[in-house]
Order: structure tokens, then C-alpha cells, then sequence
């Protein structure tokens, strides 16, 4: 009896799949097996903080700036210090380096699309600096001027026995105190606006 094309067709299909499933099913038990070692990704609780970024100088207020930038990172090409990290979203991370606030302000010219502003430099709000006494290092009444010294918009950030005070008419939020404070964690932090 002969078999005709569709049958063999047929069979054909049958010897390929039988031969995959002979490969991939080991495959598939080991793979399975491995993933039950990884731990299931856990959403963040909507009661836990989790802070804004601190958005370049010039950057649109709110949702514009999201809708404006296209992350081409050019403002962190421009950026002499590396101050300004592009992903997900252009952002400063003061933990790793403050903006120095350059005079010229060169990430605000090198975005192409408005989502950084021109701003003259005395101008500039990104965030505002907040001392945590508890987590200063040095004992009350001894001071340390490193956070003073590094920041760039003189007389915002004043110490007085043991005490810093951040003026917040005039505190640009650069994170130029975050990032040379030297507790862990931080003393000084920078606050997005």
C-alpha cells in the first residue's frame, strides 16, 4: 500500500515535532527549574517614598519636561564635570557629583528641543538642600565647613555652632554639599522641587 503526499507530509510533521520536543523539553524542565530560584519582582507599596529626580538647571517644570526631552544626552555631553546622568530621563545624582553651576550654563544650550530652558545662572531652582543634625558627624559645637565651602551660590549655606543653615531664597539644589559631605548616609541632601 502506497501512502500519499499528504501522509507523509503529515509524518514528516510529526518525526520534527517529536524531535523538538525530545530537545526543548529537558530545556524547558531545567529553565523552569532555575526560575523558581529567582526571586518575584516586588512592586513598590504606593505609601513608600521613592524621590523625584533632580532635573538638570533650566528643566520645564512638571510633565513638559518628560514630554520635551528626547534623552539625546547632549546635556550631558556638554556638562564639563559629568554632573548630569541620562538615563532613564536626564537627572543629577548629587551622591556621585553636584552641578558646579557653570557660568555659562552649557547643557541648557546644548538641548535641542526646550525641555531645558534658558536661565540665567542666579536664576536656577532645582531643588533645595535640607541638614539632618542626626546624621552630621561632627559633635555639637565643633564645625565643619565642607558643605559650605563647595557651594557654588555664595551665602546660602551659613554654620553657626554646630548648626548648618540653608537659605533657601538663594539655593540653586546643585548638590555641590551632598556630594562632598562625608557621612553615610548623607547629612545634606538635595531636595527636587
Amino acid at each position: 500500500m502506497e501512502e500519499n503526499f499528504e501522509d507523509r507530509k503529515a509524518s514528516r510533521r510529526g518525526f520534527f515535532r517529536e524531535a523538538l520536543a525530545s530537545v526543548l523539553g529537558p530545556m524547558a524542565e531545567l529553565i523552569s527549574d532555575r526560575l523558581d530560584l529567582i526571586e518575584p519582582f516586588e512592586p513598590i507599596e504606593p505609601d513608600e517614598y521613592v524621590p523625584a529626580p533632580l532635573r538638570p538647571p533650566g528643566a520645564v517644570a512638571g510633565d513638559a519636561f518628560d514630554e520635551l526631552c528626547d534623552r539625546c544626552g547632549r546635556c550631558a555631553e556638554a556638562c564639563p564635570v559629568g554632573a548630569i546622568v541620562v538615563h532613564p530621563a536626564p537627572h543629577l545624582d548629587p551622591a556621585r557629583q553636584g552641578c558646579l553651576m557653570c557660568k555659562d550654563l552649557p547643557c541648557i544650550a546644548a538641548c535641542p528641543t526646550g525641555a531645558l530652558e534658558p536661565t540665567e545662572r542666579g536664576a536656577v531652582s532645582m531643588g533645595l538642600a535640607v541638614w539632618d543634625p542626626t546624621a552630621c558627624l561632627l559633635p555639637p559645637g565643633e564645625e565643619c565647613s565642607l558643605c559650605q565651602q563647595a557651594c557654588p551660590v555664595a551665602g546660602t549655606i551659613r554654620i553657626e555652632a554646630g548648626c548648618v543653615e540653608v537659605a533657601g531664597d538663594t539655593c540653586a539644589g546643585c548638590g555641590c554639599c551632598q556630594t562632598v559631605c562625608p557621612a553615610d548616609p548623607k547629612a545634606i541632601t538635595v531636595e527636587p522641587f
